[in-house]
């Protein structure tokens, strides 16, 4: 991503190490795929994050929220791994995801337990983001999802692995927000062109 406006980390300094950690962990999804030197989860925190910090229209309040959500979105994977659900079909998705849950739910217990007061916000900010509680959190899950998509075109046009139909079709329907659906456009709109050259 080219000029990629500045973010701030609210809470990478309470747990230095797992925030190290996570700058270890690849993206289960890309390996899988057979994607080379694909993003950590540290960096798709951060790419997702900078997506929030480029969206015009929201308040500084809101956008503060929508970051430090996002920040601390996938904590719970430095105990448990990056576990995908995404190519199982609906049923075993759907009983994965409840199992998924209750792992990173209690790795995120242990995690916040040892930040005190502020572990009780960041386990807040955490629950909120999984049960899209409100909008801001609606909001972040959608980018977090985009954030995948934008990542299968850049490898599929670096790489070329097909990967950006792939994504875009199994997480369109869970994105709704007109600024995030407006982002997809023109993710579709580069694609054509790189299948046209």
């Amino acid at each position: 991503m080219v000029n990629q406006p500045r973010v701030e980390f609210s809470f990478a300094h309470f747990a230095p190490k797992l925030w190290e950690g996570l700058g270890c962990i690849l993206r289960t999804g890309w390996v899988n795929r057979g994607v080379k030197s694909p993003e950590t989860v540290r960096e798709h925190i951060t790419s997702c994050m900078h997506i929030a910090a480029s969206i015009d229209g929201l308040s500084n309040d809101v956008r503060r929220d929508l970051l430090n959500m996002l920040e601390i979105h996938d904590w719970a994977e430095f105990v448990i791994g990056d576990q995908v659900t995404f190519r199982q079909n609906k049923i075993e998705r759907q009983a994965l995801r409840v199992v998924k849950h209750e792992k990173e739910n209690q790795a995120m217990k242990t995690i916040c337990e040892e930040l005190g007061e502020m572990g009780e916000k960041i386990m807040n900010l955490w629950l909120r983001f999984v049960n899209s509680q409100d909008d801001v959190a609606s909001l972040a899950r959608q980018i977090d999802k985009y954030q995948a998509i934008e990542k299968a075109l850049e490898y599929e046009e670096a790489q070329e692995i097909p990967l950006f139909k792939e994504f875009l079709y199994g997480d369109i329907e869970n994105i709704t927000h007109p600024l995030i659906l407006a982002k997809i456009e023109n993710l579709k709109d580069r694609w054509h062109r790189s299948l046209s050259k």
